[in-house]
């Protein structure tokens, strides 16, 4: 019981400079955003580090924080692009659709909103 109020073993990454990056197979940017970095076990003391251990390279995306144990290769990438654009946009949801008893528009009034925001009035449904 010591030991847990004064250690604590945390991951630290570190970014590997030799590795060039590549793009990102979940967020699909035109530039380079995965990086290869070196995760490891570090046991600290009194928040001194004193051993490190368990270390393996990951890859990791800066902008979405995607992460993979391998890099994400020329396929992969290549299928993420070809399911994001045939990928279909689910509609709006149509319940708590009203219309307007004044101008006749339709809005969502299911949660908060008492009052039509294009003219003020009431909804027909209430």
């Amino acid at each position: 019981m010591f030991f847990f109020l004064f250690g604590s073993v945390s991951p630290r990454l570190t970014l590997i400079q030799s590795a060039l990056p590549v793009r990102c197979p979940n967020c699909l940017l035109p530039e380079a955003t995965v990086y290869q970095y070196k995760s490891s076990n570090v046991l600290k003391v009194f928040f001194v580090p004193i051993l490190t251990f368990g270390s393996k390279p990951i890859w990791q995306c800066k902008n979405c924080v995607w992460t993979s144990d391998k890099p994400p290769d020329d396929e992969t990438i290549r299928r993420s692009e070809i399911d994001e654009l045939t990928h279909q946009r689910s509609p709006l949801p149509t319940w708590g659709l009203s219309r307007c008893r004044k101008c006749g528009k339709e809005s969502n009034f299911s949660g908060r909103r008492k009052f039509c925001p294009y003219c003020g009035d009431e909804p027909k449904g209430r």
